[in-house]
Formats: C-alpha cells, structure tokens, sequence
C-alpha cells in the first residue's frame, strides 16, 4: 500500500480505496466512485484529492 493511500485512508476512515485494471485508484463514497491518480506527481496531490472526496461526501449527507 502507497503512502498516498494509506494517508487518504487515515483522512477519511469511511470509504473504500482501492485499484482499477489500468492501475488508478477509486475511491468509492457511499454510491458515488471518485477516480484518483496512482501515481501522483504532484506535491498537491493528496490535497486535491482529499478535496475531491469532501466534495462527493457533501453532495451526498
């Protein structure tokens, strides 16, 4: 498990992570799926992708 995992799953202990066929991540929020980056190459990449979680979770109470 990547670090980049590992610390979206301490974030947000509530959803499922996991890896698609072509090797990108999907978190999955309640119904909603949020696809993510694997490798991200990005310092701000666990930031956006935290944000992109607290998006669906708002959307969806």
């Amino acid at each position: 498990m990547t670090r980049h995992i590992r610390e979206l799953n301490r974030m947000f202990p509530g959803i499922q992570i996991s890896r698609t066929r072509g090797g990108h991540l999907v978190a999955t929020v309640g119904t909603n799926r949020v696809f993510l980056a694997a490798t991200p190459s990005d310092h701000r990449a666990i930031h956006n992708n935290a944000a992109m979680i607290r998006r669906v979770q708002r959307m969806n109470p």
